[in-house]
C-alpha cells in the first residue's frame, strides 16, 4: 500500500461552510481500508477517511467515520467485532437519504467489501471517491 501523509492533509479553507447553511441531506458512512501491518499504515488509513469528512459536509451529509471511532482500539477486540459493528450501522441507513462513502482503495479491504456488499443488498446509495474527481 502506497499513501503519503500529502494524501491525508485537509486543506480546511477550500471548504466554506456555515452553520446556518446546513441542512443535512441524510447520512454517509465511510468505508474504506483500516487494518495495517503497523500503527503507521493504521494511521494513515484513519487520516485518509477523516479527509472525506469536510468533503461529505460540503456535499450536504452527516459522516459517520469509523476510522475514527476505532482509531485506537483495534487490540482490545477481534477484527470481527468491529466489522459487525460496522454492518450495523450500515443496516441502519436509510435507503432513500443515506449513502456508503468508498474511499478509494477500498476494494483491498475484505471488511469495506462486506461493508459495499450489504449496502448493495438494501438498496443504498454508494458512491465512490474516485467516482467525484
Amino acid at each position: 500500500m502506497k499513501l503519503s501523509v500529502a494524501e491525508c492533509v485537509i486543506d480546511f479553507e477550500a471548504f466554506n461552510l456555515k452553520e446556518e447553511e446546513m441542512k443535512f441531506r441524510g447520512v454517509a458512512f465511510i468505508s474504506g481500508r483500516f487494518r495495517g501491518p503497523n500503527h503507521w499504515l493504521i494511521h494513515l488509513n484513519v487520516l485518509k477517511a477523516e479527509a472525506a469528512i469536510p468533503k461529505l459536509l460540503e456535499m450536504g451529509y452527516a459522516p459517520i467515520c469509523p476510522h475514527k471511532i476505532t482509531e485506537h482500539m483495534q487490540d482490545l477486540f477481534p477484527d470481527k467485532t468491529y466489522l459487525d459493528m460496522c454492518l450495523e450501522i450500515i443496516r441502519a441507513l436509510r435507503p432513500t437519504r443515506d449513502i456508503l462513502y468508498m474511499l478509494e482503495g477500498w476494494e483491498y479491504s475484505e471488511g469495506a467489501i462486506e461493508e459495499f456488499d450489504l449496502a448493495k443488498d438494501l438498496g443504498i446509495t454508494i458512491i465512490e471517491e474516485r467516482d467525484e474527481r
